[in-house]
């Protein structure tokens, strides 16, 4: 019980892993302060369901193109330097979002704001999986992503209250001043200049420099189906649900939502010590057979019981999201995993650029209890694939990891 309550307890030991925990906290704030003033971009803008699916999908769009063509830099470029260009990428395009006329110039501001995540996240990622000893990387993976969470926790009922108060423009306002001086603060983090693992045998093919071996293809499968249903339910499901399905205002959606991704950010931070001491397959079990059922009570009439529901399975989709990250740390080269990691969120962000406006033209046609059948078969597939994936012998030769005759815990 001591071992364990080591291995989850919050005080920070290394500067630069607080640091990494605070990027990724702001970040994710960024981005989720977009989900309770949905419904007031969609009245000032005057745009349907799809239209706002595709806004959601545009976020993803940057996310997922620019995690592709920066996050190789991550091999090659200290964090600090990343972390700093990237959460001031986040603060400006925050900036043009707040103040655009149009829905085109929010579009582009939203599209931007990918910049930011491409150079944070992959940094942050890489910085963990390779700064940290083999036996504690599990826990740390999961310590990083929970500081994503935690942005994600306070975001909606911060920007719910802002929008309330003083219109949706302030809420973007205020999460790019927040981002820009983080920037400020992580820049003095020197610890963050670790220097990178060299690259012993430099990729001379397309194929191999974008690390597409059928191992790490095979959790970026994984990943879509995890990932796509996270962003699904956090981006468009839960905010749409709450602001249309129950008739509530910015607040009360940021309420709710703040309730849901507080749950979230818990299960992100112990989910690495969990996978220590049970393994992989439990959490992804749990984390599956909750979002089957909590989706399909979509089907009955919404009501705040049934938004619970929705809320109970996606916060326990927090227990098994940062399987990826470990599965990738240890099945991907070290000095490939910035390029690993990219090509993963690409993909996820890739087919995830669907979800939200199909989302959109099924809650227009047929209303949430459609959407909550397509959920939970993604739930579905992912508990069958992921099963798989994790009982694959680990194709891996890095002398810092479990081997077949080690154990995987």
């Amino acid at each position: 019980m001591r071992s364990l309550n080591r291995q989850i307890s919050i005080v920070p030991d290394r500067p630069d892993l607080f640091a990494v925990w605070s990027s990724f906290a702001v970040l994710m704030f960024c981005m989720t302060a977009l989900g309770p003033v949905l419904a007031e971009i969609r009245t000032e803008f005057d745009i349907s369901f799809a239209g706002i699916g595709f806004i959601v999908a545009v976020q993803g769009m940057g996310r997922g193109g620019f995690m592709l063509l920066l996050g190789s830099l991550a091999d090659k470029v200290s964090a600090r330097r990343l972390l700093t260009l990237g959460l001031v990428a986040t603060g400006l395009s925050m900036l043009v979002v707040a103040a655009a006329p149009n829905i085109w110039v929010l579009v582009i501001g939203l599209l931007t704001g990918g910049l930011g995540f491409g150079l944070v996240a992959p940094s942050a990622q890489v910085h963990v999986a390779q700064r940290t000893q083999a036996d504690q990387r599990r826990r740390d993976i999961g310590r990083m992503m929970s500081g994503g969470m935690f942005g994600a926790f306070l975001a909606p009922i911060a920007a719910g209250f802002l929008a309330s108060s003083l219109g949706w423009r302030a809420a973007f306002v205020a999460v790019a001043i927040l981002a820009l001086c983080s920037a400020s603060l992580v820049s003095l983090v020197r610890s963050l200049d670790a220097p990178q693992t060299p690259n012993p045998a430099p990729s001379k093919s397309w194929w191999s420099a974008l690390e597409l071996r059928r191992s790490v293809l095979a959790v970026s499968v994984l990943a879509v189906l995890l990932w796509g249903w996270a962003n699904a339910a956090r981006g468009i499901v839960l905010p749409l649900y709450g602001s249309v399905g129950l008739g509530l205002g910015p607040d009360g959606v940021g309420l709710l939502l703040t309730i849901t991704l507080g749950g979230r950010a818990v299960l992100f931070f112990v989910s690495g010590s969990f996978v220590n001491r049970f393994g992989m397959v439990l959490p992804l079990v749990i984390t599956c057979l909750t979002g089957i059922v909590g989706t399909l009570i979509l089907l009955a009439t919404p009501t705040t019981t049934t938004y619970i529901a929705l809320g109970v399975a996606f916060a326990f989709n927090g227990l098994s999201s940062p399987l990826i990250l470990m599965l990738l740390a240890e099945r991907a080269p070290s000095h490939r995993m910035g390029r690993a990691v990219g090509v993963t969120q690409f993909l996820v962000d890739l087919v995830g650029l669907a979800m939200p406006p199909l989302i959109g033209l099924i809650l227009d046609l047929a209303g949430f209890s459609m959407v909550g059948v397509l959920l939970a078969v993604m739930s579905a597939l992912a508990l069958v694939w992921g099963v798989r994936v994790i009982r694959e012998v680990n194709p891996s030769t890095r002398p810092d990891l479990p081997h077949q005759n080690q154990s995987p815990n």
